[in-house]
């Protein structure tokens, strides 16, 4: 039996995914504009100037969904209720993280801490909240954690509108990452689109492995 092409698996990885990828590229798009418009500390600041009682409370809750912890907490569980689903979780976890973290290394860009050390007496942190002073700032691991769960969670769940659920879950880890002065957002940004294309090219990899028939079944 002849084998699918790379872009044939690829385009049906696609087509799992329509409900997830194109808010996503609505909302990529407004971002885009967004920065060509206003530079990276008129962002920060105008984002940090957004402070509220309530999200000093809940931001730092919602961060944990894209922590080391959750993802193997979310990996357990899918391994309980469909094994394949939670063996492509944690290799989709490993394979865009390892990525991840090799941009980190390789752009070495300040976190806003650091970046700002000269103005930090300007700068609002939320209480209890150890914010980070290095230079791993760039791609956001957290928006790719969030995003690489999201993607798989909506390529495997068979109501598909379940994919908006999950797409707002990860922009609100992205934005928490911002909101606790962790990341600009060019990080969050990049994590986020990062994630969805390696978990995409990821899961076509393994159809082309002749996992196919195996991995499609959704949850």
């Amino acid at each position: 039996m002849k084998q699918d092409t790379f872009w044939q698996r690829f385009t049906t990885v696609y087509r799992q995914l329509k409900m997830l990828i194109w808010p996503f590229a609505v909302v990529l798009a407004g971002i885009l504009v967004f920065r060509f418009l206003y530079g990276r500390e008129d962002i920060y600041f105008y984002i940090n100037r957004l402070h509220t009682s309530w999200g000093d409370t809940f931001f730092p809750y919602i961060t944990e969904l894209g922590s080391t912890g959750a993802a193997v907490a979310i990996t357990i569980v899918l391994f309980l209720v469909n094994r394949r689903a939670g063996f492509m979780m944690a290799t989709a976890y490993t394979f865009t993280s390892l990525v991840n973290f090799t941009l980190k290394f390789l752009v070495a860009f300040p976190r806003p801490h650091r970046y700002f050390e000269h103005r930090l007496q300007e700068i609002y942190f939320v209480p209890g909240v150890t914010v980070l002073d290095n230079f791993r700032s760039f791609p956001s691991g957290h928006s790719v954690c969030a995003f690489t769960a999201a993607t798989l969670l909506s390529y495997y769940v068979k109501n598909k509108y379940w994919s908006w659920l999950f797409l707002v879950l990860a922009s609100l880890v992205a934005y928490s990452r911002m909101y606790m002065s962790q990341h600009f957002l060019e990080d969050v940004t990049a994590g986020a689109t990062e994630a969805i294309l390696l978990t995409m090219l990821w899961l076509t990899f393994i159809k082309g492995k002749g996992y196919a028939a195996a991995m499609d079944t959704g949850l």
